[in-house]
């Protein structure tokens, strides 16, 4: 379940949770740029190459003559010859005195120049609320296309978006004969990758890849449909999407007004209660959709299948050695039904802490202390014993069947079994870290092993390494004298 959008090695805070007998459990899931437009003037005799790709270059003279440099270039001699070109790219031609310079301009470099043109025009249409600009880019006004980019304009407009743009654009594969002859012959199909913030809670842009079919009019290159390549579905692609927002949460969702803005109360005391323990707490991003499908189609999951337990998904992007900067909760409005007022209370406090912690370190922590330190932040407050808690453990205790080891990433995994008592193990890990050395020492630990504590290079990218070494420079003890001790204290709770 886990999306893993780091290629990195660090691995995203995404948790899955399921009800369990009115318990809870969790599972872990898993500027707009500024355009370039390049334009080469050239006006002289002889041969002349220009390659713009930044600073001003200049090259004047009555015979070959060549300017390359960084930016817009120009070359100027004897003879009437122009040629124009926006992106980067090399231009070719000959000239001679009276004679026109015809370049050649690489076919595919020129649709890539037009996708970012229409990107760069979309982007000042959003930002300044022109809609009618937003669809000149589109083809056909009529068509069902434009009609859903009307609604898409209107839907991201209800959100604090800025710093939208792309960071490039790719062609996508041809398409097939039978599409091209519904489209045109010389449509084409073009993958952007864009990108956006959501202002105040976002601390930088997230990216995402959008594909559209272009095709060519009378009035150049436009957008004819989005359904001919891969588009990664965003918040304002759900349907009869609302938004409630405070300081410290944005709640994005097509679920009822009532249900949003219940999960908008539910995450403001969540901040507060995170702030309370971990110092600060960043805000978060709710994802509610009406549907477990829409959840799917949000994840990029090609249906709802194995989504039945899952209560909420915590994604977003993150790099070795930085701190997550655009995360997103997505909740599952079909799993939230079944949770108790408690649960989940529970369940948007843990995704929040995840937000917090994942957004304030830059190095990633054994998963029993990642779920247990964020299970242990969203059962503050309750009075809900550790027996009532972590009763699937327990029985697995007196069975005899019960741990022998802090739990590791692959017994959180659904697929291997029943994942309940592997996150109460993991909960209790840090309840009994907390009755021994106090919840100070517990965050104290956790920022250790997230990053605070220097370690030799070897270890670095070695979650349990670090944590081994904590135990000792943090908490004065080993790892193995705190598993026994831990060990002991289930039995306990079994009796």
């Amino acid at each position: 379940m886990t999306k893993a959008r780091n290629g990195d090695g660090r691995r995203p805070e995404a948790t899955i949770r399921a009800d369990t007998a009115g318990r809870t459990a969790t599972r872990r899931a898993g500027r707009w740029s500024a355009l370039l437009w390049l334009v080469a003037l050239v006006l002289g005799g002889g041969a002349c190459t220009g390659s713009a790709e930044g600073p001003l270059a200049t090259a004047t003279g009555t015979g070959p003559a060549t300017a390359t440099g960084t930016g817009p270039a120009t070359a100027t001699g004897t003879g009437p010859a122009t040629a124009t070109a926006t992106g980067t790219g090399t231009i070719h031609g000959t000239a001679s005195s009276g004679a026109s310079l015809t370049p050649t301009v690489d076919p595919d470099e020129a649709r890539r120049r037009a996708v970012v043109e229409l990107v760069g025009r979309r982007a000042l249409a959003l930002s300044s609320g022109d809609k009618q600009a937003w669809l000149a880019t589109v083809s056909d006004p009529t068509s069902p296309f434009a009609q859903r980019q009307a609604a898409v304009f209107d839907r991201m407009r209800l959100l604090p978006i800025t710093d939208f743009g792309q960071r490039g654009v790719e062609i996508a594969p041809a398409l097939s004969a039978t599409r091209a002859a519904e489209v045109g012959a010389d449509a084409w199909v073009s993958t952007a990758h864009l990108t956006y913030r959501l202002a105040g809670y976002d601390r930088a842009p997230r990216s995402f890849d959008a594909s559209f079919t272009v095709v060519h009019t009378p009035a150049g290159w436009r957008l004819a449909d989005d359904t001919d390549g891969r588009t990664q579905p965003q918040p304002w692609d759900l349907p009869s999407m609302a938004v409630l927002s405070s300081p410290t949460t944005l709640v994005i969702g097509s679920a009822p007004a009532a249900t949003l803005k219940d999960y908008l109360a539910l995450a403001d005391a969540a901040h507060a209660r995170i702030a309370g323990i971990w110092g600060s707490a960043l805000p978060g991003v709710l994802i509610v959709p009406a549907t477990v499908d829409e959840l799917a189609t949000q994840l990029q999951r090609p249906s709802s299948t194995g989504l039945e337990q899952v209560a909420a998904i915590t994604d977003g992007p993150i790099a070795t050695g930085s701190p997550a900067t655009s995360d997103r909760v997505y909740l599952n409005p079909q799993a939230f039904a079944r949770l108790t007022a408690d649960g989940r209370r529970v369940v948007v406090t843990h995704e929040l802490t995840h937000v917090t912690v994942r957004g304030t370190t830059n190095r990633p922590v054994p998963i029993w202390l990642s779920e247990g330190f964020a299970d242990q932040v969203g059962f503050t407050g309750l009075n809900l014993t550790p027996r009532t808690v972590a009763a699937d453990l327990l029985v697995k205790v007196r069975a005899g069947t019960g741990p022998t080891r802090l739990p590791v990433e692959g017994d959180f995994d659904p697929r291997q079994g029943v994942i309940a008592p592997t996150y109460n193990a993991a909960w209790l890990a840090v309840t009994r870290m907390a009755q021994l050395h106090g919840r100070d020492k517990v965050v104290a630990f956790y920022r250790a092993v997230a990053g605070d504590l220097v370690v030799d290079k070897a270890i670095g990218n070695d979650p349990p390494a670090v944590a081994r070494q904590a135990f000792g420079t943090v908490l004065g003890t080993s790892e193995e004298a705190f598993v026994a001790d831990w060990l002991a204290y289930l039995k306990e709770l079994s009796r």
